[in-house]
């Protein structure tokens, strides 16, 4: 069969429709998020759910999907490798994927209430006749009804909150005969509703009779059903809305290879209906052109008669060939909703690995040549497919694409069986999770020459059709190195480079994580003060939402420093040891080196470093906790002679400051310093004073001070705690604030100068 091309709202709803609407919740909510991404409507939801055995009615779907905006954080991609493993095709011919071993188990149908299962409902109901005001309203004055019933008068029926009273009822029946849910339609022709716990998924109810390769007409709803039976005499199928049209086509024609299949689709469904129709073998009869949307069968009849409707229905012998609408020139600047970002909220970033790969992003981690970047990459693939934290992070369990372009496919493998041995996996369970790609021979997926801006390359492109097809979560590109066929240093191409990664990254709502080297200062110096976690241009540093910096310390041991996130908090620095005959850990609780010996003699360091924290901070120099402040530990205090003596290097100061904070003996503290403006500081606890030896500090009072008034000299009064209603906001007449005063109380300064002034307002 050939390949039907299908508009972007088609192609989403052909794929929406493939998806079993009865799976759990989550997947549910998921595949709905996805359809809006795709520019579906809740509308569409709505019709694809009302095929699921759980569906609970159109309230439900607008409560889960009014808030949901097409750029929330489920991409479009994520419908769509949702329907590639219900084996969806995208038109395409060949065996259908199977769905990863890993998914999740989809939801039983629940059990029905008493009294409400199919056959219950129906036997406690009339038979149905021409004077009910649905059929009156369609036409269907010559149609039987013996198969029909009304809800009485008084029944206890209640669907969506709505009586059931009065209401038409059309049994929905499995391919074999038995009766599977039932529709019901007021007698006003509005809103249609299903048997709540009963699944219409692959139901249909027939017009008339089927005999072996005779022509069927299969229709959205019993409506058109009813015109195309009057019409003609054939058989007609009322499938329960569009979204069911397929299953019932296939079971058909499984059914029934020689019969004559003609679809008959309302107006706006004609390339679905094409797609279908290619794809099972049957015609389809289109509506006029120029009708407006959701015209169907039966308007036609009303308007021209059971012999205009029927020398359409008899014309379709061909799959019509539909021109599909010339697309919109498409925004270069979309606007953005700000009045409605409370109460439509969009949804928060999602992260594959907690905090360091955002969905969606394109994030970075730099390291020297032969720290283990590649190993630990792998490890966070493995993780990533079983589920599994990686150095006590969580991850979203996801299909990893692992893209080696520097490592051959030998090294890859051993490095993967290595895995697999020490942490006791068995490869199998990474079968249809993981992808290994070896691009070795054509690594570069972005190509440039002299200045110019550059192109993404044929091996992107496979890259991003590898994506889509598996529907990968997270990438690993080994390395930019490779990767990157422009100069580093060119701004532009380095951001159009990172462009192509971040499309990559949208097509199914994916992480994709680049590995990279450092610059030249950083490599000279192991870890330049101060230096950068990339090489080249501030463009990688600039494009990239998550950056990530490992270097390995004269201790041999690992620092996973976290350097850039632009959407959340960085996570703080872990410490890894990397044993002979295992891989990259995290040290063991207590110690931060690779031995006992190494434990002890970061707690006599750490004991220094606090003592000098003490000491600065009563000079009124303060610590900050921020990593690139100018004035954090390392960089306030290295060039003390006692820190000196210590011999710690930036990343030893680092992880003696996270031990101490991890201990409790430090923690940070907000102040203003002499700008007003606030601050933060290392503070220590009382268990940090008792740590270093130190006594724990009481409010000191204050020097004597000279009284202006009579020259006598007294006691100053104790630091005060609360300065009025103002607080640090209020002033002096000096322009001095109150807050400073009490910060000068506690700085341990040895003099203190108070204006006459301020004096009645300190507390006695």
């Amino acid at each position: 069969m050939g390949v039907v091309m299908l508009n972007g709202h088609d192609r989403a709803i052909d794929a929406l429709n493939y998806i079993d609407a009865g799976c759990d919740r989550e997947s549910w909510h998921k595949a709905g998020r996805a359809a809006i991404a795709a520019g579906l409507t809740i509308e569409d939801i709505d019709r694809w759910s009302a095929t699921g055995a759980n569906y609970k009615g159109p309230r439900d779907v607008l409560a889960a999907f009014r808030t949901i905006k097409p750029e929330g954080g489920t991409g479009a991609g994520a419908l769509f490798g949702m329907a590639r493993d219900a084996g969806w095709t995208d038109g395409k011919t060949g065996p259908q994927r199977q769905p990863p071993t890993h998914s999740r188990p989809i939801e039983q149908p629940r059990k029905p209430a008493a009294g409400m299962s199919a056959d219950e409902v129906w036997s406690r109901c009339d038979a149905a006749t021409n004077s009910h005001g649905y059929v009156a309203a369609k036409g269907a004055d010559d149609v039987p009804l013996k198969t029909l019933r009304v809800v009485p008068a008084g029944d206890s029926l209640r669907i969506a909150e709505q009586s059931m009273a009065g209401f038409l009822m059309v049994p929905a029946y499995t391919p074999d005969g038995e009766m599977q849910s039932v529709q019901f339609i007021p007698p006003n022709g509005g809103k249609k509703l299903n048997l709540p716990g009963a699944s219409m998924a692959g139901a249909s109810f027939i017009v008339g009779w089927t005999v072996p390769g005779c022509r069927i007409y299969l229709c959205e709803g019993i409506g058109q059903a009813w015109a195309c039976w009057m019409a003609t005499g054939g058989a007609s199928v009322c499938c329960f809305g569009w979204g069911n049209v397929r299953r019932v086509a296939e079971a058909m024609r499984e059914r029934d290879p020689s019969a004559q299949l003609v679809l008959v689709p309302d107006v706006g469904k004609e390339l679905e209906a094409a797609k279908i129709a290619a794809d099972v073998g049957a015609a389809v009869a289109a509506m006029p052109e120029g009708e407006a949307n959701n015209f169907d069968a039966n308007d036609l009849m009303k308007r021209e008669g059971g012999d205009g409707l029927a020398i359409l229905l008899e014309a379709a012998t061909e799959l019509p060939k539909p021109k599909p609408p010339m697309p919109e020139a498409e925004a270069l600047l979309k606007p953005v909703s700000v009045f409605d970002v409370l109460s439509s909220p969009s949804e928060p970033p999602a992260f594959v690995w907690d905090g360091y790969l955002p969905r969606g992003q394109v994030s970075l981690l730099a390291a020297h040549g032969g720290t283990g970047k590649s190993t630990i990459a792998l490890m966070l693939a493995v993780c990533t497919v079983l589920g599994r934290p990686l150095f006590g992070v969580a991850t979203e369990q996801s299909n990893v694409l692992f893209v080696s372009l520097e490592d051959g496919v030998n090294i890859v493998r051993h490095r993967l069986a290595s895995i697999c041995k020490a942490w006791l996996i068995d490869p199998e369970l990474l079968r249809g999770g993981l992808h290994i790609v070896d691009g070795t021979e054509h690594p570069e997926l972005f190509s440039a020459e002299t200045r110019g801006s550059g192109d993404t390359t044929a091996s992107y492109l496979e890259l991003r059709k590898i994506v889509q097809f598996e529907h990968i979560g997270l990438v690993l590109i080994d390395n930019a190195s490779d990767a990157f066929g422009g100069d580093e240093i060119q701004r532009l191409q380095v951001r159009a480079f990172m462009r192509s990664l971040a499309v990559v990254a949208r097509l199914t709502d994916c992480a994709v994580l680049l590995l990279a080297h450092v610059d030249k200062m950083t490599s000279r110096n192991k870890k330049a003060e101060g230096g950068e976690g990339y090489s080249g241009s501030t463009a990688w540093h600039n494009s990239a939402r998550s950056r990530m910096f490992l270097t390995r310390g004269d201790n041999g041991l690992l620092t996973l420093e976290h350097q850039k996130s632009n959407l959340g908090r960085m996570r703080e620095p872990l410490t890894l040891e990397w044993l002979d005959g295992s891989f990259p850990q995290v040290v063991a609780d207590g110690g931060f080196g690779a031995s006992p010996q190494q434990g002890r003699a970061d707690d006599d360091r750490a004991a220094a470093l606090l003592r000098l924290i003490a000491e600065f901070a009563g000079r009124g120099q303060y610590c900050s906790p921020a990593l690139t402040s100018r004035n954090n530990v390392h960089a306030l205090l290295k060039s003390e002679p006692a820190f000196q003596k210590l011999k710690l290097r930036l990343d030893d100061t680092k992880r003696v400051v996270t031990q101490c904070q991890r201990a409790k003996w430090i923690e940070p503290i907000d102040y203003r310093g002499p700008d007003r403006k606030p601050h933060q500081r290392w503070n220590l606890t009382n268990e940090g004073y008792a740590f270093a030896g130190l006594p724990v500090p009481t409010a000191p009072t204050c020097a004597n001070y000279e009284d202006g008034t009579n020259g006598t000299k007294g006691s100053a009064p104790t630091a005060p705690t609360t300065l009025g209603g103002v607080g640090d906001r209020a002033h002096t007449e000096q322009g001095a604030t109150e807050t400073e005063i009490s910060e000068k109380f506690f700085s341990g300064a040895k003099e203190l100068c108070i204006p006459q002034n301020l004096l009645p307002r300190l507390p006695k």
